[in-house]
């Protein structure tokens, strides 16, 4: 199978409802692409999925229903008018590799995947189709931040990002660059940012848990909860396990509370590989666990997704406005089981990879307004972001994700006291 048929097949399964990086990892783990060839399709299939809705666009004035058109040809077609109109790919070889691919598949159909693909252009657009994104999704960050941070924003999102890597060994950086990896200092303490030389899985400085994939601004809310060595933590809905290996790196007892069991295999075996260790409870945080309140509790919640654009672009089509609201009685349910759990005194982080007002600002202030027994306790970090007193939101500028970040304390006893403005 050639690179742009790779690129093809991964496409058809993302559109079939799969995530585009575990289809993708494992389409050129078996390919038998040579490195050229795993870096185009990567190219190809993450800068369609980023810009669909900006092709289909240019696309729609050449076709007459392109809802009735093989799924497969309208993937190609999109494949196609990326390369001809993003990455500089000569017409003639855009026209022909495409033409000869739906051939082979849909023999009738390559006539008119030929004429189109000859005569799409770039065409003047509205910003949000221009960048890819939902217009309500576009819409809502002018509002939040302005129409030159939010078309900022968007245009982030579109653009390539590095491999980011969390050191856990003082050596790791060496051993990347021994290894042929072009390595840059990241904008917080321990984060790398790499072009790997090889695979992250072949690298020895992962293979020795020297290195964790995860973006800067993913590590803050762990930072946030400030841990001394022993102290209990509570990582709750804790998927992958990714920040409760930060936590325990720290020193903490971390007890990680996740629904999926399947998720927390995934976190133990990960741990192993770092040298750390973590317990894991199965839980529903739709109530709260059967645990002794913590000092510390980390509530990293489902979100849409809608800071990840940029590395989960297949989110662009399916994140709605019904989603979103179904998504934020979900993180209420979990905010009043960690408020559960925190004990008096205690400091509770709610962060989600999201950029939608429902799940970010709104939700903190809905949270201190039915727990007055929490008030804000405020932050600073040195990475672009947007403000607020309840909590703050790290815009996905260079490289990082979006996220918004909340920091509760919770009384020692009784409610708070109103502050003097």
């Amino acid at each position: 199978m050639t690179a742009r048929e790779t690129a093809l097949s991964i496409l058809r399964r993302v559109h079939r409802g799969a995530f585009a990086a575990p289809v993708l990892s494992d389409a050129l783990a078996r390919g038998g692409l040579s490195a050229a060839d795993r870096g185009f399709v990567t190219h190809l299939v993450y800068g369609s999925l980023r810009l669909e809705l900006a092709l289909d666009a240019q696309l729609r004035p050449l076709l007459q229903n392109p809802a009735k058109l093989p799924p497969g040809v309208l993937d190609a077609l999109r494949l196609g008018a990326f390369e001809a109109l993003y990455s500089g790919t000569p017409r003639r070889a855009v026209v022909n590799e495409w033409v000869a691919i739906v051939k082979r598949r849909h023999g009738r159909l390559a006539g008119l995947v030929n004429a189109v693909l000859r005569r799409v252009e770039a065409r003047e657009l509205p910003p949000a189709t221009r960048y890819g994104l939902p217009a309500w999704l576009y819409a809502e960050w002018e509002a939040r931040f302005g129409r030159q941070r939010a078309e900022a924003v968007a245009a982030a999102m579109v653009a390539g990002e590095p491999l980011w890597l969390l050191a856990y060994h003082p050596q790791a950086t060496h051993a990347l660059l021994e290894e042929g990896c072009e390595v840059t200092l990241g904008p917080i303490e321990g984060t790398l940012a790499v072009r790997p030389s090889k695979p992250l899985g072949e690298l020895a400085a992962f293979r020795r848990g020297w290195v964790q994939p995860q973006n800067p601004a993913s590590s803050l809310p762990a930072r946030l909860l400030e841990v001394a060595p022993g102290e209990r933590v509570l990582d709750l809905a804790s998927g992958s396990g990714v920040k409760a290996a930060q936590l325990a790196a720290l020193g903490a007892d971390v007890t990680s509370v996740e629904l999926h069991p399947n998720k927390l295999e995934r976190a133990a075996a990960n741990l192993r590989r770092l040298g750390l260790r973590a317990r894991g409870v199965v839980h529903d945080l739709r109530t709260p666990p059967d645990l002794p309140p913590a000092p510390k509790v980390l509530l990293d919640a489902p979100c849409t997704g809608t800071g990840t654009l940029r590395g989960h672009p297949e989110l662009r089509t399916r994140v709605t406005p019904e989603a979103t609201r179904s998504l934020a009685a979900l993180q209420r349910e979990l905010l009043r089981s960690a408020a559960a759990v925190t004990a008096p005194g205690g400091l509770l982080v709610y962060a989600v990879c999201a950029l939608t007002q429902a799940e970010g600002p709104e939700m903190a202030r809905w949270f201190l307004e039915t727990h007055p027994d929490f008030e804000a306790e405020p932050f600073l970090f040195d990475l672009p972001a947007d403000n607020a007193p309840e909590g703050s939101s790290v815009l996905p500028l260079g490289g990082l994700d979006g996220f918004f970040i909340a920091r509760f304390k919770r009384q020692s006893s009784g409610v708070r006291t109103q502050k003097n403005s």
